[in-house]
């Protein structure tokens, strides 16, 4: 694998503040009717402003929040203010409560269905805005949120949470799946955080718990993607492939949890988690991580997804947090290597979404309904926190 020049860390604080951020600021301000647009071309250039995404304005109200708060301009935290204001005035639904999917660049609703992962992202962003910002509406918004998603979401037969309702919240989708439980986990943490309020945490460790009991797949030891209502394994869905950053970002939930609780069992599935990664999913000659593979079986979907990659920053390096293990520094500043060499785009500021196996750019578009700053800012803030904190093995 390539490694960083000289065996040096990148100051990711640094690459975050001049050279991330600043590309959204430029481009994706909606200084016409507020929040963000959505789909950019690789220099920032509006590709489509017909509609805006409840995924992408909670993402970037996060970042441009926790931008400020890591020592970016304070316009930095108007710009995530003035995106909660059209999130609270043109997302929200009025007759049945919750959120819409998107609406168009104007407000008006669009997708008008309550899916659950839109709802955690919106408790997550506005519970974070409200720390950074002290900001009682936007706290009280993602208080409420996760109240509607307790209400409506959580299932109480099954555990855990359904994939989405109807409008006037009719479940529609009664699956589940592990993305969509990672998102509430992480909305859960924020919300505790924000609040300082323990009722958070029981659904915390119950989610923990799934992780543990229901989604990780015991002969390969990784984390499974998809679920019919009762829990069984959707194999036909998952296509038998196990995603590689789903895992990551399992396994660096489960430690945070674990940090806090002390669960032998969440820090134990976590080790497996980021074990199975290394084996089948980490590129031993070019650097990153793939995206798919076949349970047990070395990597088949082999191109290197910029969030893939951001959710190993935080995994690899947390990992070695923890365990002390070499092999996880290792493959943390290989991965951190990879991403600067070749996501990031040095001409026009922040990352492709896509390369191949070898770096070269599969796509270049920077802004879409699931690509905005918020993995990009996420992984830098949370390495920058751990690097800060550890001896740094020579």
């Amino acid at each position: 694998m390539s490694a960083c020049a000289d065996g040096q860390i990148p100051d990711l604080r640094r690459h975050l503040l001049t050279e991330v951020l600043p590309f959204w600021e430029r481009h994706s301000i909606d200084r016409d009717h507020g929040g963000f647009i959505t789909h950019l071309a690789r220099d920032g250039a509006v590709t489509d402003s017909s509609e805006k995404f409840l995924v992408m304005q909670t993402r970037m109200i996060y970042s441009f929040a926790a931008g400020f708060d890591l020592g970016g301009p304070v316009e930095w935290l108007n710009l995530a203010g003035q995106g909660v204001d059209f999130l609270l005035r043109h997302f929200r639904d009025a007759t049945h409560d919750g959120w819409f999917w998107s609406t168009s660049r104007e407000g008006e609703p669009r997708q008008v269905g309550k899916r659950t992962y839109g709802h955690a992202f919106a408790a997550f962003a506005l519970a974070e805005y409200a720390r950074v910002s002290r900001d009682r509406r936007a706290l009280a918004a993602a208080v409420h949120t996760w109240s509607l998603a307790s209400r409506h979401l959580w299932d109480e037969e099954n555990g855990g949470v359904i994939e989405g309702c109807d409008r006037g919240w009719r479940p529609s989708d009664e699956n589940h799946r592990m993305g969509t439980h990672l998102h509430v986990l992480e909305a859960l943490l924020s919300l505790h955080e924000a609040t300082g309020e323990a009722r958070y945490l029981p659904p915390v460790l119950d989610i923990c718990d799934l992780f543990v009991t229901r989604m990780a797949e015991a002969d390969h030891r990784s984390g499974l993607e998809y679920f019919l209502p009762d829990w069984r394994h959707d194999a036909e869905r998952s296509r038998d492939l196990v995603d590689y950053g789903h895992n990551l970002e399992a396994a660096w939930l489960l430690l945070r949890v674990h940090g806090r609780e002390g669960v032998p069992a969440y820090r134990d599935t976590a080790r497996q988690f980021l074990d199975y990664c290394l084996q089948f999913g980490a590129d031993r000659v070019h650097g990153g991580v793939f995206s798919h593979g076949p349970l047990g079986q070395t990597a088949s979907v082999r191109e290197k997804i910029w969030w893939v990659q951001c959710e190993a920053m935080a995994a690899f390096l947390l990992g070695y947090v923890v365990f002390e293990d070499r092999r996880y520094w290792d493959a943390f500043r290989q991965v951190v290597s990879f991403c600067m060499a070749y996501l990031h785009d040095a001409q026009h500021g922040e990352w492709f979404p896509s390369v191949a196996e070898d770096g070269t750019p599969r796509r270049t578009d920077k802004g879409s309904e699931w690509k905005a700053a918020y993995h990009v800012t996420q992984a830098c803030c949370y390495a920058q926190q751990y690097l800060s904190e550890i001896q740094r093995p020579n």
